[in-house]
């Protein structure tokens, strides 16, 4: 298949996408299905100031001046902070960490989320320590970054850049937010909230996705490293393919679970239209790939993309490798 032929397939997609908010129902009821809102659309105000968080983490992480990039890699330090905060102040407060609720599809991992909680927020709180000693090394330099907006051969552009940091910021908060939404207990007044700044950050991911994959149709990626040796190549080149697949059947498998299962999904204000009937048979394999099969991969490739750049870095001393994405 052509570049162009993909890109049209994909540029349908988006329509279709955008078909589906934008005619999703707005109302409580929908298909005969009741559900409840945050009051005044909170839920999705909050969703809304996660995404913009993340945009201008990314912005400023890519910066031209010298000094808004440390900011940007404090204010990353900071939401490191704040999920930690998240889980100290409100998680551990909630109750679900000793009782957790029990949900139609039971997983291998239903047992220790708790522990699986607890592991992320101790990793945020390392993240955020080592950002900012990142941030110590930044401020020692006076460099102007000149990015042009389309990708080179030496690297990513200032469009890839956005993209591929605003996707990654949202996608790994879905972890831990997607653990805790499933311990909620069904009469806590704050679970529908939690359901729609959930699949709301997710549909948000597919969306990037798909802008991600156009725009590198149009502006061509870079090639790897040529200091890799043949098994990192190859290696790198299964882990990168590896989370594109993710991001897409993460949040796939999430619509298509919730769907099955008789609820609704949510995109902000909007919420997306049933595309399929209350199946409780069906929701089982989409439910044991979106809780288990993907998150298991999802914590195997992330680790090792975030492993392989830090090697490339410190150890092989490769510093143009990380410098293609991130200054």
């Amino acid at each position: 298949m052509d570049k162009m032929n993909l890109k049209a397939r994909l540029s349908k997609f988006g329509l279709l996408i955008f078909i589906v908010f934008a005619f999703g129902a707005s109302s409580p009821v929908m298909a005969g299905l009741e559900y409840h809102r945050l009051d005044n659309h909170i839920d999705s105000w909050i969703s809304l100031v996660i995404v913009l968080t993340a945009v201008l983490m990314a912005v400023f992480l890519n910066h031209s001046a010298p000094n808004i990039r440390v900011f940007g890699t404090i204010l990353a330090a900071l939401g490191c902070f704040a999920v930690v905060g998240w889980f100290l102040f409100f998680v551990l407060q909630s109750g679900v960490m000793e009782s957790p609720r029990e949900n139609y599809v039971n997983t291998p991992f239903d047992p220790i989320k708790p522990q699986l909680l607890w592991v992320q927020a101790l990793i945020s709180f390392g993240v955020g320590l080592f950002l900012l000693r990142v941030a110590g090394w930044q401020n020692k330099q006076t460099d102007q970054l000149a990015l042009p907006i389309e990708n080179t051969k030496a690297g990513f552009g200032r469009v890839s850049r956005y993209l591929h940091w605003i996707t990654a910021i949202m996608f790994i908060l879905l972890i831990p937010m997607g653990i805790f939404t499933t311990m909620i207990p069904l009469d806590a007044p704050y679970r529908q909230g939690y359901y729609v700044a959930h699949k709301t950050i997710g549909f948000s991911v597919l969306i990037l996705l798909v802008a991600r994959i156009l725009w590198h149709l149009k502006s061509s990626v870079p090639k790897l490293d040529t200091h890799l040796t043949s098994s990192e190549y190859w290696l790198a080149k299964v882990t990168h393919y590896g989370l594109y697949f993710l991001m897409i059947m993460v949040p796939v498998s999430g619509y298509m679970m919730s769907t099955f299962g008789g609820h609704l999904s949510h995109f902000f204000i909007w919420d997306t239209p049933m595309l399929m009937d209350k199946n409780l048979e069906a929701v089982k394999p989409w439910g044991i790939a979106h809780k288990v099969i993907l998150p298991f991969i999802c914590y195997i490739l992330i680790g090792a993309h975030v492993l392989g750049a830090l090697k490339h870095h410190f150890i092989d001393k490769h510093h143009d490798s990380i410098h293609r994405m991130v200054s």
